[in-house]
This record gives structure tokens, C-alpha cells and sequence, in this order.
């Protein structure tokens, strides 16, 4: 998975930060992070690095993030001195994975039933990727002042700096490292419709709780207008587009996997089995059982 999404509020938290030096022949050490998402950023060398299914090599001016409560650990020793600052994030929130970037960049219409309610949205950050280069000496800037620990594997010390930033700055400094990383993504959705948008986060979310009033209240349209742009785009409403996705996965899960129609229907968001069967069956003709009897002759449902 290429993007993890954030639902905010709450914002991701930064924790602690700081700056690792490893000599010709060290690797990363293999743990676990619990709790915490754990940033690498490589100023200088290379870092080999797997969590998996991911594998990734991180040259100067590269990130990767690596999840919680995963094993990872380094796949390969250092041919150079390699300088990398890491830093730990928190959540207190929902967050997912998903293959593909998630916009959630359009500006939103101030509507009086929003006055004393919170609007939510999605933060989607890349695992991996590179800081463009006019960007690299403010993003360096950022971690060096979130550097509030040092380790060098030339001395084996551990170093504390003296801390001259306040946790509010530690936070704007954290936010605003965040958005180098995912601004080159949002660029290129400044113009997308909100049709688009809406299909995005059902193709990211469809295995969880969704109805219009949750797509109204997220990106601040009436349940009219967002039928009406998915309707234009897509000649089907949303939520028919979410069943279609729904049962899509479920045939592919019924196919591929001995996993039991209950457990399929949980994983596709359609958790009252006696729900699922009747909403597969109208879609395909056949019940899950008779669909996984029949494979594989039965073909997998078109996608829009």
C-alpha cells in the first residue's frame, strides 16, 4: 500500500525526532514500533529498508514511513556513511492504506449547519517517494529542529540537543514537514470534480460504514448535488456505485480466497449476512455459495 490516509480530526501528533548516523556496513536494526509511525528521511548515503510486503531503498532527499506495531528492519548494509533523520507520529484517529492517492484537496463552501460541528476530511500521505529538490533545505530545516535525539555508530553516543522549539512549534514544524510530502500530490487535484473525489474515497472505503450524510458532511455538499455530479459523471448514484464495488470485491474474495461468506461479507462492508447474500444475489443472480460452486465459471462482475 502506496498512501496512508488519515481521517482528521484528529491531526497525525508528532512524538519524538531525531538524527542517526550509520558507517560502511551497518543496517537498521530489526524491532517493531508500537504504537507509532516511524518517518525515515535520508540527508546523505542510503538506507535499505523492508516492511512487508514493501521493500524500499531510500537515497538522499528520500522518505519512507514505516506502520505500527509491524516488524521492519534494514535488507541491506550501508556501502557509505549515511546520515538519517527519523521522527515518530501518532494517531489518535482512523486511518487506512490504499494503493492510489486519496484528494481531498477542494476547497469547501461555509454552510450554517457546519457552524458548531466539525468538518471532516482526509489527509492522504505517500509511504514513500522523494522531496523535490527546491523543497530539500526546508525540509531539512523542519527535522533539524524536531531533532531532539542523536545517535552516531562512529562514537556509539547518544546525544540529547537542547531543545529551543515548544511543543506547538514541534507540532507546526511536524504539519508543515507533512505537507512537503504530500503537496506534489494535491497539485495535480486542484481542478478534479467532486464526482471524482467522492468515487476516490469509495474505492478507498468501501469496506466501512459510508451513507450520503457522511459524503455530504465531509466535503460540504447537500446529498442532492453530490447524487446529481455522480449521476452526470458516472451515469449511476453513488451508493449504487458503492454496492457495485461492494459485491466486486466480494466475487474476486469468493473466487481467490477459502475465506466463509460471513467473513467476506464483513470485509466488503456488508456485515449482516443475510444482508450480503440477498444484495450479491441481486447483482450477479446467484448466491455467494452457488457463485463459488460455480467458479470458475461464473465471471467476476463488470467494474465501472
Amino acid at each position: 500500500m502506496n498512501f496512508l490516509n488519515f481521517v482528521c480530526p484528529p491531526l497525525p501528533y508528532y512524538v519524538i525526532g531525531g538524527e542517526h548516523i550509520y558507517r560502511p556496513g551497518d543496517t537498521h536494526e530489526r524491532r517493531v514500533t508500537r504504537n507509532v509511525f516511524d518517518l525515515l528521511y535520508v540527508q546523505s548515503g542510503c538506507l535499505w529498508m523492508e516492511q512487508e510486503p514493501l521493500h524500499a531503498e531510500i537515497p538522499a532527499g528520500h522518505f519512507f514511513i514505516l506502520t505500527p506495531d509491524t516488524p521492519h528492519k534494514g535488507s541491506r548494509v550501508c556501502t557509505e556513511k549515511t546520515a538519517a533523520f527519523w521522527l515518530h507520529f501518532y494517531t489518535a484517529g482512523e486511518y487506512s492504506l490504499s494503493e492510489e492517492f486519496i484528494p481531498d484537496c477542494t476547497a469547501r463552501r461555509a454552510t450554517p449547519k457546519f457552524y458548531y460541528s466539525p468538518q471532516t476530511f482526509t489527509l492522504s500521505v505517500p509511504r514513500s517517494g522523494s522531496i523535490p529538490e527546491p523543497e530539500r533545505a526546508k525540509a531539512e530545516r523542519y527535522l533539524q529542529r524536531m531533532n531532539l535525539v542523536s545517535f552516531s555508530r562512529y562514537t556509539q553516543k547518544k546525544s540529547f540537543p537542547s531543545v529551543t522549539r515548544t511543543p506547538y512549534e514541534l507540532q507546526t514544524d511536524f504539519l508543515n514537514f507533512l505537507e512537503l510530502l504530500y503537496a506534489p500530490y494535491c497539485s495535480g487535484y486542484e481542478k478534479e470534480s467532486i464526482a471524482a473525489i467522492i468515487r476516490g474515497f469509495l474505492d478507498s472505503h468501501y469496506m466501512e460504514p459510508v451513507s450520503l450524510t457522511r459524503l455530504a458532511r465531509q466535503y460540504s455538499y447537500s446529498t442532492s448535488h453530490l447524487i446529481r455530479c455522480f449521476n452526470q459523471a458516472y451515469q449511476i448514484s453513488p451508493m449504487q456505485y458503492l454496492k457495485k464495488r461492494r459485491i466486486e470485491q466480494a466475487a474476486r474474495l469468493l473466487l481467490e480466497t477459502d475465506l466463509s461468506v460471513h467473513e467476506i461479507g464483513e470485509r466488503v462492508g456488508l456485515r449482516i449476512p443475510s444482508y450480503f447474500i440477498r444484495q450479491f444475489k441481486q447483482e450477479t443472480g446467484f448466491t455467494p455459495a452457488q457463485y463459488r460452486a460455480a467458479r470458475p465459471a461464473a465471471a467476476l462482475p463488470d467494474s465501472e
